[in-house]
């Protein structure tokens, strides 16, 4: 326990960080509006409304134990497992930038899925009958189990539906649909499980439902999706090879996570650990498959930002409508176990879980390699991505006069200040975080190309404001740029100063209410 609130410390810590260096990015983006209309501080007034109301209830209103658990448990269940699959269903939809697909689509594949389910019971039965296949606790009997019958069956539930759907219909046209189907057959699979497991327990195991399971059942079926989207282009021979395989792995990465919670006596701290390295490869997996979509917009901007508030907020909303039906079933001491007992594994899952999938970089045609960090203390801290997407922003750029002495480049002075656009994300060497940068006019500092050149954040920046100036590192192409699927390929070449870089208004928009171009020019950094 001492270790988990240990982390769940470090994790609030980052998130507060988090949560500050978002709202400075906000107010920078937006300083003329006032605070009540950013979403991002909104936010935090229905956190701190969730944190406060419900316990308040439980302790001074005096509806403990006032309606009886049967029918009213099942009915919670029913709506707290409904709550968890429309939560990460929303989150789902929210990635799905480029080529949004239609609701009733989406719905109707939570629902066949769901309905798939109710016969794996019956499945379970027909195949433990036919083996004599069962759990026995002998370690090496169990996981075999875990992968060929519970991996197996319940895989193949959540694929009965994505098959429907890529086989019979025209909806999977673009990478993501084929991660976005199989999670959405998930949800409609763990829909029905959740029921089960939160009436059984009186709604206790919220936080693993919500957190844990619903997530895991998304990942184990996006190993499937990912395979098949990266191996349709060759052919569909090569899919259907490399979907099986996949298939296999989702059935084993079902196993090495269940096996550890089957019998008592076994380390269930593994599952979590298995558990968190899944996570980090989700993570790439979504991200890999929006860039690839053909129909990405390098300018259409995925509003990362807010996920993680919007995911805390609707999870803590659950975890809160929970303890307050068992207040309301049980009485007060029940209420307060479930809240000490659930709450700091609900805490430490949901902020790794929000801070991580809320990271996000869109760059067209660029596929990060798949892969976990080799430190497995690393797959305690969530996956952070770095500040706005500045793609399509137009900036002006310049050095400081109390540079110019240390910089012996001529041409660079006559050409700074200079106006031009962040067209959009690439990646060099193995940093995202770069940008094609091009200048409103050719930049002819006597080497080099003259129209195409890389910007940089700075590492302490997380945004460019439009009333500052923010640290930038400037980069040239030796030759003519080559850039192959979002990857700069060949060297660059860095400036050694520093250049400092301010977001300007549109060329029809200014900030006193005029148009044109006047007041833009000159060294604003003298």
């Amino acid at each position: 326990m001492f270790l988990l609130l240990t982390v769940a410390l470090a994790l609030v810590v980052l998130y507060v960080g988090q949560y500050c260096a978002d709202i400075r990015a906000a107010r920078k983006l937006a300083s003329a509006a006032p605070w009540y209309q950013l979403p991002i501080l909104r936010s935090v007034g229905v956190f701190i409304a969730l944190l406060t109301v419900p316990p308040l209830f439980v302790t001074y209103s005096g509806w403990g134990a006032s309606i009886p658990v049967h029918p009213w448990l099942l009915a919670l269940s029913i709506l707290l497992s409904g709550l968890i699959s429309y939560t990460w269903y929303r989150y789902l939809s929210w990635l799905d930038v480029f080529e949004p697909e239609q609701r009733w689509g989406m719905f109707l594949t939570v629902f066949f899925s769901a309905g798939v389910t109710i016969l794996v019971p019956t499945a379970y039965g027909l195949v433990e009958g036919a083996t004599s296949l069962s759990l026995n606790g002998e370690w090496w009997n169990d996981f075999f189990y875990s992968f060929a019958v519970i991996g197996g069956l319940e895989e193949l539930a959540k694929l009965i539906p994505y098959l429907f759907i890529l086989i019979f219909t025209k909806r999977i046209n673009e990478p993501y649909d084929h991660l976005l189907y199989l999670s959405l057959s998930a949800l409609g699979f763990a829909f029905v499980e959740n029921i089960m497991y939160l009436e059984r327990s009186g709604l206790v195991a919220i936080a693993g439902r919500a957190l844990y399971s619903s997530v895991a059942h998304m990942c184990f079926s996006s190993f499937i999706g990912y395979g098949v989207a990266l191996a349709l282009p060759r052919g569909r021979r090569h899919a259907i090879v490399i979907g099986v395989l996949m298939y296999l792995a989702a059935c084993f990465a079902h196993a090495l996570y269940d096996i550890w919670l089957l019998a008592p006596g076994r380390p269930a701290f593994l599952t979590t650990i298995f558990f968190l390295g899944t996570i980090q490869l989700w993570v790439v997996m979504k991200n890999n498959l929006v860039n690839l979509s053909p129909f990405a917009e390098p300018h259409r901007k995925l509003r990362s930002t807010m996920f993680r508030y919007r995911i805390v907020n609707a999870m803590l909303a659950l975890f809160m409508l929970a303890f307050v039906a068992v207040f309301v079933m049980s009485g007060a001491p029940l209420a307060w176990n479930l809240f000490a007992g659930q709450g700091p594994t609900m805490l430490v899952m949901l902020l790794i879980l929000a801070i991580s999938f809320g990271s996000y970089r869109i760059i067209p045609g660029y596929v990060a390699r798949l892969r976990v960090s080799s430190n497995p203390f690393r797959w305690f801290l969530p996956i952070s991505g770095a500040g706005e997407d500045l793609s399509g922003a137009r900036i002006r750029i310049d050095i400081p006069t109390r540079n110019w002495a240390r910089i012996n480049l001529p041409e660079l002075r006559r050409a700074l200040p200079v106006m031009g656009l962040l067209e959009r994300r690439v990646v060099v060497g193995h940093d995202p975080d770069w940008y094609l940068f091009h200048p409103e006019r050719k930049l002819d500092l006597g080497h080099g190309y003259e129209s195409l050149f890389l910007l940089k954040l700075d590492v302490d920046v997380d945004t460019i404001p439009a009333d500052a100036y923010v640290s930038m590192i400037l980069a040239r192409f030796p030759g003519e740029p080559r850039i192959v699927n979002g990857m700069v390929q060949g060297d660059t070449i860095d400036f050694g100063p520093r250049f400092f870089a301010q977001l300007i208004p549109s060329i029809h928009q200014r900030t006193d209410g005029g148009t044109g171009l006047s007041g833009l020019g000159g060294h604003g950094l003298n």
